[in-house]
């Protein structure tokens, strides 16, 4: 008659029957918190391909802009910069059923000064003008392009015209109302991004040393951070998996936990919170000693040292209506 020998799902041999009872507990338990880690794997791999794609997407935009837009977003550089009000002036004759709105700033001298108008359209519309020969160069869709669509897959799945309401952690400790409108797109990346959470605790769980795993790295026959010596196939595949994602456990949840902090659900619980334990409230910046740091604005104000080392064009007075 053969033998029957009992094994704990690490592979180390237990022969009393109350290890073996705490063994098959044991076995339970990994193989239950096992399935709960495969079906997180199932709804966040795909929420982790999305993020980290549109994520290098928003990060890489201006590259990705200059690439698809070069004609509107770069210039030659001239000889000397037009002020403001003339590069306003000219959006206005352009476009003038539109108002405009913000004006942004370029980034070095070889990129387009850009105007926000609202014409009317969701989101407005940006235009690009010359900052030297204050030549409108054209306007774009600030939400077209695949910069636009990543912006909105990785901040409402595309969708934030649905919205629900639902009640607010919050509403415990600040005046707000108890029910609050929240973009369902959103609602659902975090979800998914809750899911990542389980999906990085239930793997640590999983790979958490046991007391077989733990008498074997004593021992020096087992790397508790490693891959196994002299096994293939899936155990091989398992170690790599494990270490991998052990390696990697503490990058995903920085990332998740960061994203969360500016998402629609928990974003304002976050800053509820900050904002009960140290209120915001503003203060005005010191004014700068300096006399040759652009002096005086038209108003005769100084002009405030966190204005940096960026050039203020002489004459520029043109206003814009607040949003």
């Amino acid at each position: 008659m053969t033998a029957v020998t009992y094994s704990d799902h690490d592979g180390e041999p237990i022969s009393a029957p109350a290890e073996i009872d705490t063994a098959a507990e044991a076995s339970r338990r990994w193989r239950s918190v096992w399935r709960i880690h495969f079906y997180a794997g199932m709804f966040a791999l795909p929420f982790i391909l999305m993020m980290a794609l549109t994520g290098l997407v928003i990060l890489y935009t201006q590259p990705i802009q200059d690439l698809t837009q070069g004609d509107l977003r770069t210039v030659d550089r001239g000889a000397g910069a037009v002020s403001f009000d003339v590069l306003a002036a000219a959006v206005e004759t352009a476009y003038p059923d539109a108002a405009l709105t913000s004006l942004t700033m370029p980034s070095d001298s070889e990129h387009s000064v850009i105007f926000s108008i609202d014409d009317g359209s969701a989101a407005g519309r940006q235009v690009f003008v010359n900052q030297y020969s204050g030549e409108v160069l054209g306007s774009v869709n600030p939400d077209g392009g695949i910069v636009g669509l990543s912006n909105r897959m990785h901040g409402t799945l595309n969708n934030d015209r649905m919205t629900l309401d639902l009640p607010t952690v919050s509403a415990l400790w600040d005046d707000g109302p108890v029910m609050r409108e929240y973009v369902v797109g959103d609602l659902i990346l975090e979800l998914l991004g809750v899911w990542t959470l389980v999906l990085v605790a239930s793997g640590l769980f999983l790979w958490w040393p046991r007391r077989a795993r733990r008498t074997a790295a004593a021992n020096g026959t087992r790397s508790i951070l490693g891959v196994r010596r002299g096994v293939s196939g899936r155990a091989r595949w398992r170690d790599l998996h494990g270490l991998s994602g052990v390696v990697l456990a503490g990058l995903i949840l920085v990332t998740i936990i960061s994203g969360l902090a500016w998402s629609t659900y928990w974003g304002p619980q976050f800053t509820s919170i900050a904002n009960e334990i140290t209120p915001n409230s503003w203060t005005d910046a010191p004014t700068s000693p300096l006399g040759e740091r652009g002096d005086l604005d038209r108003l005769g104000n100084k002009i405030n040292w966190n204005t940096g080392d960026r050039p203020i064009q002489v004459g520029s007075h043109y206003h814009f209506a607040e949003t």
